[in-house]
């Protein structure tokens, strides 16, 4: 995780970022009945497009581990290039500047990048790619925060991190996910929410808060154990258990209110 977030510019610490490895989401779908949902999918605009500017040329089944922001990203797999390359030129795209980036005026000015390995791409007017081709020590991964919350996380197949705030009592917080089996049915999840915090009061009281909700709302979290960090910008972990009968994602997609006991308006 922290070297896909090595492929990120600096700039990207303003927006959400969602990393995911594919491959191992795979395998846990598999224990559910309905699968994953949009959890087990890279997020990103290019997943927005409908239809893909590659069309038929490049499939999910071909992506092992993606990490993306609204406007950036970077997929990762195995590509069919010249197959990818000729669904592009079809679709309008031509490659400019140093001849491996594809743009296409007007179209919402994706730019993309495609090597056997990786599909790189970026959102802007003038067709850069600098969003996802960080100078060095410049990229989110060289970025303390993020170095620490990718460490409170653990070994997750997937992060939702919210976008850096240094201004605010919490600075940056992430949930990420942790199967405890895969491939099986009722395989369990576990949810793991983290955050970084200006200071320690600020750290003991997120802490409260997310104890306070978790007893409040029982039984939607029960099991949960909070700790907390000391020194310079602790962090802040909770341990969300799931059942076998909750999909994967719950914090992120309906049952947010530990996200909500974190934010500005509760310090």
């Amino acid at each position: 995780m922290l070297e896909s977030l090595g492929v990120l510019a600096e700039d990207g610490s303003t927006q959400q970022v969602a990393y995911l490895d594919v491959d191992k989401a795979r395998e846990v779908g598999k224990g559910y009945e309905r699968g994953l949902g949009s959890i087990g999918l890279p997020g990103g605009v290019l997943s927005g497009y409908p239809p893909p500017p590659w069309g038929e040329a490049l499939k999910m089944t071909q992506v092992d581990a993606s990490i993306d922001t609204s406007s950036a990203g970077r997929w990762s797999g195995s590509f069919d290039v010249e197959a990818v390359t000729a669904e592009l030129k079809s679709n309008g795209y031509r490659q400019t500047g140093d001849d491996e980036t594809w743009t296409k005026s007007g179209r919402n000015g994706l730019s993309l990048k495609v090597s056997k390995q990786e599909i790189r791409y970026a959102v802007n007017d003038e067709g850069s790619m600098a969003a996802v081709n960080p100078e060095n020590g410049d990229s989110l991964g060289d970025k303390e925060e993020y170095q620490r919350v990718t460490e409170c996380l653990g070994d997750v197949y997937r992060a939702d991190f919210s976008a850096l705030t240094s201004a605010e009592p919490v600075h940056l917080s992430a949930v990420g996910q942790r199967a405890a089996s895969t491939g099986t049915t009722g395989a369990k999840n576990t949810e793991i929410f983290c955050l970084i915090a200006k200071d320690e009061a600020t750290a003991d009281r997120a802490a409260e808060n997310l104890r306070s909700v978790v007893a409040d709302k029982s039984p939607t979290f029960d099991g949960t154990k909070v700790t907390v960090g000391k020194g310079d910008r602790p962090v802040v972990r909770a341990v969300v258990p799931d059942t076998g009968a909750q999909r994967p994602g719950r914090l992120i997609l309906s049952n947010i209110d530990l996200w909500m006991a974190i934010a500005p308006s509760e310090f």
